[in-house]
């Protein structure tokens, strides 16, 4: 089979999972992992070889980047402490848990082979999680600390892999040695991220660049980010998650409504083509990985995948619920909120612990041969666990989670963000005081004015009297009075976003809106 037709069918196959996924109401992470497994089973496919030395920076920076650009920068500051806790601790604890119990069961394993796979499937996926919350009640600050803990959590994992990966070739680490070098790691790759991310912003804000240009841009910064950091040898992880906070808080100020919907959509199909592809790709190779793993069968290979699979988890909720006791009891005495707003809160937050892309790339990226030259003998066994482990939280997990959240039964979920409703009302009062500011500055008089006028108008005083309100319509007005009101919107729906009174969802929503709305009056008038 000719390589294109083999991408193309891959695509294709991929397409085809996301048609699923929506008909079955499914998230499409869990239905990427049973895909996975079902096209290892398919006869004749071809054996693709990936480069371990390029899986990481082809798979990772575009999907970082894109997840820190829609991180709403104001809830993850609030929130960090939670995200911390759950970022880094839970991520040591678990590396090193499982590297106990990796030597202790796994013929050949030693701590730094137990700590590297540790590494691999410490690092929860958020994605699948939120996609199911979306439709359910669930508060929204489980999703913003599951969302930054996300975030994070891969820089903490991939930190600690790097460190592993030596103490594998080498055979031995400092412990000293070892903290030093992630503080310099972890701070060196935040501060190029933030280099590249303001510099990214300077072009953005003065290049004017095409909005075809600009697009490109975005996807520059997210490997250029990438790539400083790793020659460097400083984290790259955490250097893509800075520079994308960066840019994605500042881009509603300087992208124009085409650059930004072009992007937009760019980013999603980029997004969705490679957690497609690599879920794939592992598919097509678990066949030979399985075949070079000696000395085990098939059924202790599962076995010890679900041995390291039940460690992650139970962990997880040891470590939360241990970590929710301790901080209570603390600032009970410090009269600080709890860590957790309620029980519920930390039982959900315990069960939620998806594996994710992240894991399946690192795994993919451990080289067949040492550092020394010597065998990795062990790669493909991490390899398989590492699927084991997300074939398990993913889907196993992933599948009755509507359920559990059903039974621990949130209630209505409550916001101090103001409803779509109060905003859209701010938005029309804002848009009316500028196009009336307009008509009374230049003299404007006429039909069209005062139908612009009265439609503004007449939207103010549906929202005051409590009528439903309907989505903003396009319509085909003068450019110069649509768009002051278009940008008096704009400029009150950030000063909402910097001052914490609007939902993330709702500001990009909004957004979008206000978007389509300017491109639709430019192409009227031209």
């Amino acid at each position: 089979m000719h390589p294109l037709e083999t991408v193309l069918l891959l695509l294709i196959f991929v397409i085809g999972l996301a048609v699923i996924a929506r008909r079955l109401n499914l998230a499409f992470p869990i239905l990427l992992t049973i895909g996975g497994l079902l096209i290892s089973f398919f006869p004749g496919l071809p054996n693709i070889d990936l480069d371990s030395s390029v899986v990481l920076v082809v798979f990772l920076p575009p999907l970082l980047y894109s997840a820190a650009w829609y991180t709403n920068w104001s809830d993850f500051r609030r929130n960090l402490e939670p995200v911390v806790v759950l970022a880094l601790g839970l991520v040591l604890v678990t590396s090193l848990g499982i590297a106990y119990v990796a030597s202790q069961f796994i013929p050949g394993f030693t701590l730094a082979t137990g700590l590297l796979l540790g590494a691999v499937v410490s690092p929860s996926d958020a994605v699948a999680a939120t996609a199911v919350m979306k439709t359910l009640s669930v508060p929204r600050k489980i999703a913003i600390i599951l969302e930054g803990e996300s975030l994070v959590n891969d820089a903490t994992a991939l930190v600690i892999f790097q460190l592993a990966l030596v103490a594998v070739g080498t055979g031995h680490v400092s412990l000293a040695g070892s903290l030093l070098d992630f503080v310099w790691l972890a701070g060196g790759g935040v501060a190029v991220g933030l280099a590249v991310g303001y510099l990214s912003f300077w072009l953005h804000k003065y290049a004017r660049l095409e909005p075809a240009l600009e697009t490109v841009l975005t996807f520059v910064t997210a490997y250029s980010a990438y790539l400083a950091a790793e020659h460097l040898a400083l984290s790259g992880v955490l250097s893509v998650v800075s520079a994308g906070l960066v840019v994605g808080h500042k881009q509603s100020r300087v992208h124009s409504p085409t650059t930004r919907m072009q992007a937009v959509a760019v980013w999603d199909f980029v997004v969705v083509l490679l957690n497609g592809l690599i879920f794939i790709l592992i598919g097509l190779q678990l066949p030979d990985i399985v075949a070079d793993i000696q000395g085990q069968s098939l059924e202790q290979l599962i076995g010890i995948g679900l041995l390291i699979s039940l460690t992650a988890v139970v962990i997880r909720f040891v470590y939360i619920f241990l970590a929710d006791t301790v901080s209570s009891q603390v600032r009970r005495v410090m009269h600080s909120p709890p860590l957790f707003p309620s029980h519920k809160h930390t039982t959900l937050l315990a069960y939620i612990s998806m594996r994710g892309i992240v894991s399946l790339a690192a795994a993919l990226s451990i080289p067949e041969r040492l550092a020394n030259g010597i065998p990795f003998a062990e790669r493909n066994l991490i390899v398989f666990i590492t699927f084991c482990v997300i074939l398990f939280t993913l889907v196993g997990q992933g599948i009755f989670l509507p359920a559990f959240i059903r039974i621990l039964h949130f209630g209505q979920p409550t916001t101090d963000y103001l409803s779509k409703r109060e905003v859209r009302q701010r938005l029309s009062k804002q848009a009316l005081t500028a196009i009336q500011g307009v008509v009374d500055r230049e003299g404007l008089t006429g039909e069209v004015v005062q139908k612009i006028v009265d439609r503004h108008r007449a939207q103010v005083n549906e929202f005051e009297q409590g009528d439903a309100v309907a989505v903003m319509s396009q319509h085909q007005l003068r450019q110069k009075l649509l768009l002051s009101g278009i940008q008096a919107q704009r400029t009150a729906l950030l000063e909402l976003r910097d001052t914490q009174q609007i939902d993330v969802d709702l500001f990009h929503e909004l957004e979008n809106e206000l978007d389509r709305e300017e491109i639709q009056q430019q192409k009227v008038d031209e």
